[in-house]
């Protein structure tokens, strides 16, 4: 089984692909339609709304009226913000009841809608992410005659989402819809083939290099940027079961202030985004197993918390691939260098550009200490790198105390 997350820009062609997915075999839940009914007369959310924004959201029959609600938060981050605090909760708990109805059926492509997956920062509850996108003019055009708006206010709905640009920084795979309809069916019936064959490949059983990314992480750093050290890092994942990015934004220090994806620009990082990549790799093979993919997208939202710049996002990948191949493999075979130079075009691509060039001291060092954290980390701190990501990596699979090695198994049982 495989869950897959589909979002993309408001009047990208979101539903038109949804509804392809569906007719190719894919399992599917529109949030939107989700959101519609905690939101109705007699749902979950609707009183709350009414109390928090007033009694003229709602219409003469007492349900909620969109295009007043539209109108006051799409041109407000706060409210928009208070909107998503009372809605997002129950959509996400809908969500995650209907895909505890596949319990591992073979060969499952479930695939979630909704518009907002990366805003709201729960993009990582899916192993594999899908944007779908336009032409910016065509986008604007389709809203105008979607919901028949003036181009102040459609404007004003596009822009209260992330770009679709942006989005697309985020993507395992893209749907580009400015074609012809029959051009987007196309795409998203090669779409669902290939989605059917990723359920259908057995895989790995996560968490099987369990013991090996304790030595990491034992031997890894106490403390990371902006306050969020691998430990907290973890804790938040079991805690809120799974690496929610807008509850890990609340855990900085100071805590974020807007949204989670532009913290990285609030205050600039008192330490490498590499030292919290080695607990990215051990929670995402405990969740699915050895999937580079997955472990991409994560360590670079990690990372966006903490880094504007690419370069260091791109690094914070390449300690986690890196991670994930060592503790896979035991540690043996090719040297973290050769490891890195492989993965480097899917760091580029999640981190949003270029690797910084500030790991070389940590390959250098690894070459010489693969297996002995204390020397690896003091070398590579001669070389001007930094000497925890050079422990973590060179402890995975190193022994450990029993009374440290409790604490992280604890901590990454308790993620899944």
């Amino acid at each position: 089984m495989v869950r897959v997350g589909l979002t993309g820009g408001i009047a990208c062609g979101k539903s038109h692909v949804l509804r392809r997915l569906q007719q190719r075999g894919c399992r599917t839940l529109d949030l939107d339609a989700v959101a519609r009914e905690v939101t109705a007369p007699g749902g979950e959310a609707l009183a709350e709304i009414a109390a928090t924004f007033g009694s003229g959201v709602l219409d003469a029959h007492g349900a909620l009226d969109r295009a007043a609600l539209g109108t006051l938060v799409f041109g407000d981050v706060e409210a928009r913000a208070r909107l998503n605090r009372i809605v997002h909760p129950r959509v996400r708990a809908a969500e995650m009841l209907w895909a505890a109805g596949f319990p591992g059926e073979p060969g499952a492509v479930l695939v979630t809608d909704g518009a907002l997956l990366i805003e709201s920062g729960v993009h990582l509850r899916f192993d594999r992410l899908v944007v779908v996108h336009c032409a910016p003019e065509l986008q604007l055009s389709r809203l105008r005659e979607r919901d028949g708006l003036d181009e102040r206010a459609a404007r004003a709905r596009i822009e209260a989402q992330l770009s679709s640009s942006e989005k697309r920084g985020f993507a395992h795979f893209e749907i580009d819809t400015s074609g012809s309809p029959d051009d987007t069916e196309r795409a998203a019936d090669a779409l669902a083939a290939t989605l059917a064959g990723l359920a259908g490949r057995a895989r790995e059983q996560g968490g099987r290099a369990r013991e090996r990314f304790v030595g990491g992480l034992a031997h890894g750093p106490r403390d990371g940027p902006r306050g969020l050290s691998p430990e907290l890092l973890l804790s938040e994942a079991g805690t809120a079961g799974g690496l929610e990015m807008e509850a890990v934004g609340r855990r900085l220090v100071p805590p974020a202030r807007g949204p989670w994806y532009r913290a990285g620009d609030e205050t600039p990082p008192d330490l490498p985004a590499s030292r919290l990549a080695v607990a990215v790799a051990a929670w995402a093979e405990r969740r699915r197993g050895p999937d580079p993919e997955l472990v991409a997208l994560a360590a670079a939202s990690v990372a966006r918390l903490t880094h504007a710049e690419p370069g260091s996002r791109a690094d914070a990948c390449l300690v986690a691939l890196v991670a994930l191949e060592r503790a896979a493999t035991g540690g043996d075979g090719e040297d973290a260098r050769r490891l890195a130079g492989r993965w480097l075009p899917l760091a580029a691509r999640f981190g949003g550009g270029a690797p910084s060039g500030r790991l070389d001291a940590v390959w250098a060092a690894l070459a010489g200490h693969s297996r002995a954290p204390a020397e690896a980390s003091a070398l590579c701190a001669r070389l001007g790198g930094d000497g925890p990501t050079a422990s973590a990596l060179a402890g995975l699979g190193s022994p450990v105390a029993a009374a440290a090695a409790g604490a992280w198994i604890r901590a990454l049982d308790a993620i899944g």
